[in-house]
């Protein structure tokens, strides 16, 4: 049986200033104790990237940078989720997250939020 390649899982400082706007909107409109398990959860299901990285969508918002951008999805609730955006660098073996999203904002802030040109 062949072993998988894992890789490393990185959150860019972008995504990472994005992740604690997320927690704060956790925190902000629910319990505490709720708030930790949707933080641990979101970050539990981007480190999992890191033993099957193409399985998230292409991120068709992104493909203009060129980089193969993908996305998972974590729903919190019924009716909201977050996009966890990254792209594999392969000779590298990284993922680099580049955005934690709210699907309830406009999609067209994707590509601001993710172009280092910005």
């Amino acid at each position: 049986m062949e072993e998988e390649s894992v890789y490393k899982v990185e959150i860019t400082p972008e995504a990472e200033k994005h992740y604690f706007d997320v927690l704060e909107y956790f925190y902000k409109h629910h319990s505490a104790d709720s708030a930790d398990k949707k933080s641990e959860a979101l970050l539990i299901k981007a480190i999992s990237l890191k033993n099957h990285p193409q399985r998230g969508r292409i991120e068709e918002c992104l493909t203009f940078l060129g980089k193969e951008h993908r996305f998972l999805v974590y729903k919190y609730t019924q009716n909201r989720s977050i996009k966890i955006i990254y792209f594999v660098e392969e000779e590298t073996k990284t993922i680099y997250i580049t955005d934690f999203f709210p699907t309830k904002m406009n999609n067209l802030k994707i590509e601001k939020r993710n172009n280092p040109l910005d």
